[in-house]
């Protein structure tokens, strides 16, 4: 894989992350939130997926048996609990709007129903570096995706800010897993999100 962010300045890079990704999600219809990241869920969840992204191109990479829809995760325009799980891989990653993409997925999402969040640890921005990339190997069980994924780097995003936002929202952590500077949270939601001016 030739790595083409060597060519941009000020940038900073992880070394490379692997992820083992579980895929055995146990649920009848499934939300998929893409921003930019590699979509490797739709392929195993078929029409139990409905995948939204905010760029018409990302449609392309979602299973045609899934729903595709173009829509802004912090304006998810279903009917409330039209879900019984949802998938948020790299969200905040590219659209760091953590507290309105939870409380929306809050929302749409049953009483008992799971969040799964994978996403990075970002550390504190460093004033002469304008872009984070993460080089990622991802294992499915079934194949290995080599992805790069480059943001711009806005604000420090530690697992504890996920944690505190979800919790507030009315979710509970009932996994925790980390790999190097990835992680991974399962979540169940146990009351809805409360209001909070953003």
């Amino acid at each position: 894989m030739v790595y083409w962010f060597h060519a941009m300045g000020g940038y900073y890079s992880l070394k490379d992350q692997t992820l083992k990704l579980k895929v055995d999600i146990d649920a009848n219809r499934v939300l998929v939130v893409n921003t930019g990241a590699e979509d490797v869920f739709t392929k195993f969840l078929s029409e139990k997926a409905v995948f939204v992204t905010v760029e018409e191109e990302f449609m392309k990479m979602a299973d045609t048996k899934s729903i595709r829809l173009l829509m802004n995760p912090v304006k998810l325009t279903f009917a409330p609990e039209s879900f019984d799980a949802a998938i948020l891989f790299f969200t905040f990653f590219y659209l760091p709007k953590h507290e309105a993409i939870i409380e929306n997925v809050n929302r749409v999402l049953k009483k008992w129903g799971k969040l799964f969040i994978w996403d990075v640890s970002i550390p504190k921005k460093m004033a002469h570096k304008s872009f984070f990339v993460v080089p990622l190997l991802i294992d499915t069980g079934q194949e290995l995706i080599r992805t790069v994924h480059i943001t711009k780097w806005r604000r420090e995003q530690p697992v504890g800010l996920v944690k505190k936002i979800t919790r507030e929202r009315g979710f509970k952590v009932v996994k925790e897993e980390i790999y190097d500077q990835i992680f991974y949270l399962e979540l169940l939601k146990i009351a809805p999100a409360k209001q909070h001016s953003l």
